[in-house]
């Protein structure tokens, strides 16, 4: 029916980074399921409108929607609904620097993934837990996790999440020092990136390893990675790619003595 149309088209706008388009069709589609009673679809207008909010940086308001879905997918018993929600909620607190909040819905959206057999929402919880156990310092478990992650996306196919998953742990071997580890999965990253048409992965697959370069001493071969990553963030209107680009690479130009030239890309990065 109507709902469904209006949460359908929600939801492929989200997907295509429309969030203000999605986030008026949800809710267009949110005020008809409950209207007409409709549980199930009322859970995912709320946990879509959620994660809507999350790619805004809205987290108060993603946090309201998510536990709001929350609260009928338990109620309905609807177990996948269940683990989007803790996971898409752990992401919210992954955002707001709350790593242990995070780590906790994480590993309860594992186990309801894993219990349903749900494999694509295993490795993306496995992948979660590995970047908050990065930002809390916890190099080998980050590695331990993103590692079961890639073996799962690998096994059932999915091209994007490997890409990703390959490129946390490159940025993982980074901050341990071990660049060529830290290079060699970038690159990785990079290939499948590119392969499918990914270019916001593309543009973070450049910027990290210009900085795997930068860290090598290798600032020629920094510059040229960077600058690609700054081309295809420009193209793409990621301002936050863009922004670190130019940081970087007034880093670089800096460590080459041009100092004019580090001036100008730390200015723009402003």
């Amino acid at each position: 029916g109507e709902a469904s149309c209006y949460g359908n088209l929600g939801y492929v706008l989200r997907s295509l980074g429309q969030y203000d388009k999605a986030k008026e069709y949800l809710q267009k589609a949110l005020l008809i399921r409950i209207e007409i009673n409709d549980r199930r679809g009322e859970a995912a207008d709320n946990r879509n409108l959620g994660t809507v909010f999350l790619s805004l940086g809205q987290y108060e308001k993603a946090i309201e929607y998510l536990q709001t879905a929350l609260v009928i997918s338990t109620e309905i018993g609807d177990r996948e609904g269940e683990a989007a929600e803790y996971g898409s909620l752990g992401n919210v607190f992954e955002s707001l620097g709350q790593y242990d909040k995070a780590k906790e819905y994480l590993q309860k959206a594992l186990v309801i993934s894993t219990e349903i057999g749900d494999r694509r929402g295993e490795a993306s919880c496995y992948t979660d837990l590995g970047d908050v156990f990065e930002c809390l310092g916890q190099y080998d478990k980050a590695v331990e996790y993103l590692q079961k992650g890639l073996v799962i996306t690998t096994k059932i196919g999915d091209k994007k999440g490997e890409a990703s998953t390959y490129g946390n742990l490159g940025t993982v071997f980074k901050s341990i020092g071990q660049y060529g580890k830290a290079e060699e999965y970038l690159r990785k990253a990079l290939v499948i990136s590119t392969e499918i048409g990914n270019r916001r992965g593309e543009a973070a697959d450049y910027g990290n390893l210009g900085t795997v370069f930068w860290s090598l001493g290798q600032y020629d071969k920094a510059k040229e990675y960077l600058q690609k990553g700054l081309v295809i963030s420009t193209e793409i209107g990621d301002r936050r790619g863009e922004a670190s680009c130019y940081t970087n690479l007034g880093d670089v130009f800096e460590r080459l003595g041009q100092y004019d030239k580090a001036e100008e890309n730390l200015q723009k990065a402003l």
